[in-house]
């Protein structure tokens, strides 16, 4: 799911917004997800109404932040989304130069 609408939002947004663009929409979209299924639990419960109201927005909100936001961070933190550079030789002369010990030192000691 995550990787459907990621591709979706990359072919028809700009390169800026579509990771913000992302997040919002699993966040929503894992919210409704999570009242709706409070609502389902609540429909067995025999209790008052602030209990019921209390479960189906803990059962929305937790599902929003922690599947949604959360979730959502995890996938766009996986992906590399920087901007290829224009010299592929460069960039990988600075992760060398960043990887050697006696770089290390000399910004160590400086």
């Amino acid at each position: 799911m995550y990787k459907v609408l990621w591709n979706h939002l990359d072919q028809n947004l700009k390169k800026a917004p579509a990771p913000a663009v992302f997040l919002a929409l699993l966040t929503a979209g894992w919210s409704v997800a999570g009242i709706l299924a409070g609502l389902l639990v609540c429909l067995e419960l025999q209790t008052e109404l602030m209990v019921k109201l209390t479960v189906i927005l803990c059962a929305g909100g937790y599902a929003g932040l922690i599947p949604g936001f959360f979730g959502g961070i995890f996938y766009l933190y996986r992906m590399d989304l920087r901007k290829p550079s224009a010299d592929p030789a460069a960039e990988a002369d600075l992760e060398k130069s960043s990887a050697d010990p006696a770089s290390l030192i000399y910004f160590h000691n400086n």
